[in-house]
């Protein structure tokens, strides 16, 4: 028989969470007492304007980059051979590139 089987006699138990010691609170617990739906204010909350502008923003941001994504991954599809050529890319190079979704980045090809 090993010894580390020898050794061990009790079983291996988890801590019960009565054994825990609760944590302490810097502030009393308070009861809490529900209002009537009258008692509550009746007016909408309001956001921030800058924050739905920048939200805006941002969005038509995107928008234009993947707008101007496609186009370019359009024209670069309609480059002939001698064009292809001169600027240092080949056919497969065009075709994979032009077959990417409008969201993915485009890869720099000239490393």
């Amino acid at each position: 028989m090993s010894t580390l089987v020898s050794e061990r006699r009790q079983p291996i138990i988890a801590p019960r969470l009565l054994d825990r010691v609760p944590a302490q609170r810097s502030t009393p617990r308070t009861l809490v007492t529900h209002e009537s739906a009258a008692a509550a204010p009746s007016h909408p909350v309001v956001t921030p304007p800058a924050s739905w502008s920048l939200i805006l923003g941002s969005i038509v941001a995107t928008l234009r980059v993947w707008r101007r994504r496609s186009m370019a991954r359009r024209e670069l599809a309609s480059l002939d051979e001698r064009m292809l050529r001169d600027i240092g890319l080949d056919a497969g190079t065009v075709y994979y590139e032009a077959s990417q979704s409008f969201w993915r980045t485009p890869r720099d090809w000239r490393n």
